[in-house]
């Protein structure tokens, strides 16, 4: 299990670009996994939901959205 957060997101996805920026700010490491540049990477995200960002903590928690909002849709 990963030590950091596992973020999946699309480029161009707003909600994604907003928790990445949060995180960024407040200094938080995380691992992002951009979906759309491998078909591996875009199944993973698949079986974790439907929506980015899609964040999997190192407990194995998983929480889509950023916010209450929900990015873009990956089905």
């Amino acid at each position: 299990m990963a030590e950091v957060p596992v973020v999946y997101t699309i480029r161009g996805c707003d909600a994604c670009v907003k928790l990445l920026a949060a995180w960024d700010a407040e200094g938080r490491a995380y691992e992002e996994r951009r979906a759309e540049l491998s078909q591996a990477t875009l199944d993973e995200a698949r079986s974790y939901g439907d929506a980015v960002p899609i964040v999997v903590w190192p407990d194995g928690r998983v929480e889509q959205g950023f916010e209450g909002h929900l990015g873009c849709f990956i089905i």
